[in-house]
This record gives structure tokens, C-alpha cells and sequence, in this order.
């Protein structure tokens, strides 16, 4: 997942991005993308039927010495569009191969 964010981040600065609006910014986050990608596709192997419960009962709790930079749920919920884009080309990716 590494290689492919990666990859992934350096063809996405070369797409010309649209204008922000004013006041818009996007914070650093302590995740890296690859962090959030692998999070969001391990949930929809793992059984639990919510998302929060995934997080909070398991990758907080059980996950924390592979994610040490974890964030709460309420911030993962905001960078998981951050990485919608990325899982999408992955996934078309995957299906040509």
C-alpha cells in the first residue's frame, strides 16, 4: 500500500487542481494515506457491521502498534474522503492486471 500511495500522490500533484474557496484549507493529518487506505479496505473484511465500531473497538484498541499515529474517529471519518479517489484508481487498477 506504501508503494502504490506513493505513486499515487506524486501523479496526483500533477493533476491541476480545481480553485479552493475562500477559507478552504485541508489540515495535515498525522496518518498518511496509506494508513487510512489500509484502515478502510481491512473494515470491509473484518465482520463488524459499522464502521465505528471497527475503529473504535478494534483499531484503537487492538491496531495501536501499527497505527501509533491513529486518530480519533471523528477526525478518520474526515480524511476518509482523502483517500476515496486513491482506493477507486486502485481498485481499477487491480481489475486490469
Amino acid at each position: 500500500m506504501d508503494d502504490f500511495c506513493n505513486q499515487w500522490e506524486s501523479l496526483w500533484q500533477q493533476v491541476p487542481q480545481l480553485p479552493s474557496t475562500m477559507g478552504e484549507r485541508r489540515s495535515k493529518s498525522r496518518m498518511h494515506l496509506s494508513e487510512v487506505m489500509t484502515i478502510a479496505i481491512a473494515f470491509h473484511g473484518s465482520g463488524y457491521k459499522t464502521f465505528k465500531e471497527f475503529y473504535t473497538l478494534h483499531v484503537l484498541q487492538s491496531w495501536r502498534g501499527a497505527f501509533p499515529n491513529s486518530v480519533s474517529y471523528t477526525r478518520f471519518v474526515e480524511l476518509m474522503p482523502w483517500c476515496l479517489i486513491a482506493i477507486a484508481f486502485l481498485e481499477v487498477r487491480s481489475l486490469k492486471q
